[in-house]
């Protein structure tokens, strides 16, 4: 009985995030198209609808349909004001804290120096910057419905705890459950390569014919997130794909994850960076030898055909192709989006990119390939999880039961 209320209880889940996030993409709707849309039938439309109503989640408008006359028909959309959630981005030494409702508006923001070290002082500091937070602002608070976090690290999103945070000296924090407990809120945490990747697909996945995509990010970390024919591979698997810590050959560099050789600990921009003096005796005409040892100098220098500069980016390609083309092997992947401060050398580094994939890539797949910027910022991302909260139904459920 009980693995039957279980069952049940997940098809409902299931069920009222569809009709939400239809509405949400196509809205207004009207009920027999929100039916045909959803592949669900007029009943269940009519039942988690009026759920939804009640809960003010969704309400009625009319709105007029082309080609007919008379009243205008009904239609559903969603009603986020009043419904709020706490957005968090952690980098670089500070945190950002801000209040948003649901459909990406933000009411207040507020940044603070971040300077800390050990799971206590992390976990203790957090805690107390939102309790001030939500202090401070106590009169634009309505109904704050869940915290959302985006930091670099490793991290297990589907149990909230941060394995690894090298800045911040974490190891194996369940912050997801802190703060859940110290809140009574759904916590949800998440790299930014998940957040940039589910912004760009809630945003942009209508338009483009590619389903195969690698959300690639190359920053002070190197991580990817995978779309298999339009579903996040680790939202079926549970389990976080750690890109950047595969080993490569020639390198012995021992890394923050425990691993020796990681792929994050060669091509990362501080690895970039840190790579450069080292290669002075090879290229003593390059203009670095008299320069600040800096990213923006160094992208100076390929736009300015500097030999040292271009080496440094042949090799990252070939390293870089050389852990891609295996996932575009296995997946049969169509697109690879790039955020990364390496866009702006675009124009040279992804030819440099695509042709090592090619050579190791299988015909078939090198041919269909394409590698683009991704557009998507860390703060535009901000609201990504909650909305795949909703999409999935885990969160309204959350909200309906009150």
């Amino acid at each position: 009985m009980e693995n039957q209320t279980g069952h049940i209880d997940q098809i409902k889940q299931l069920n009222t995030g569809i009709v939400y996030r239809v509405i949400d993409q196509h809205g207004p709707i009207s009920r027999i198209a929100l039916s045909k849309q959803s592949l669900l039938a007029p009943a269940s439309i009519t039942k988690i609808t009026r759920e939804l109503i009640d809960a003010h989640l969704v309400k009625e408008i009319e709105f007029p349909v082309l080609g007919l006359r008379g009243r205008p028909a009904i239609g559903l959309v969603i009603e986020s004001e009043g419904w709020q959630f706490l957005s968090i981005r952690i980098e670089n030494g500070s945190i950002s804290l801000a209040l948003k409702e649901i459909n990406t508006q933000t009411i207040v923001e507020q940044s603070y120096p971040f300077h800390v070290k050990g799971n206590d002082e992390f976990s203790n500091t957090l805690s107390s910057l939102i309790s001030h937070f939500f202090a401070t602002y106590s009169q634009h608070l309505e109904r704050v419905t869940a915290i959302s976090i985006i930091l670099d690290g490793l991290i297990e999103p589907f149990s909230g705890v941060i394995y690894k945070l090298p800045d911040y000296d974490i190891d194996h924090l369940s912050l997801g459950h802190h703060l859940t407990e110290q809140t009574g809120l759904p916590t949800y945490i998440q790299p930014y390569v998940n957040t940039l990747a589910l912004t760009d697909y809630f945003s942009f996945h209508a338009k483009r014919t590619a389903k195969n995509i690698i959300y690639l990010q190359i920053d002070d970390v190197v991580s990817a997130a995978i779309i298999n024919n339009g579903i996040a591979l680790d939202s079926h698997t549970r389990r976080t794909i750690y890109f950047g810590h595969g080993q490569i050959q020639n390198s012995h560099e021992s890394c923050y994850c425990g691993g020796i050789g990681c792929l994050e600990r060669s091509i990362s921009i501080p690895a970039i960076l840190k790579r450069i003096p080292k290669l002075f005796h090879l290229y003593p005409e390059t203009s670095l030898l008299n320069e600040e040892i800096n990213f923006d100098n160094f992208c100076l220098g390929i736009e300015t055909e500097d030999p040292l500069c271009l080496h440094i980016l042949d090799n990252i390609a070939q390293i870089l192709a050389g852990q891609l083309y295996q996932l575009i092997n296995i997946f049969g992947i169509e697109l690879i989006l790039i955020n990364s401060p390496l866009n702006r050398v675009s124009s040279l580094f992804y030819p440099l990119l695509y042709q090592y994939c090619r050579s190791q890539c299988i015909h078939i797949y090198y041919q269909e390939l394409h590698i683009e910027k991704s557009e998507i910022t860390k703060k535009e991302s901000e609201t990504a999880l909650i909305q795949q909260a909703l999409y999935d139904g885990s969160l309204l459920i959350q909200l309906l039961q009150g």
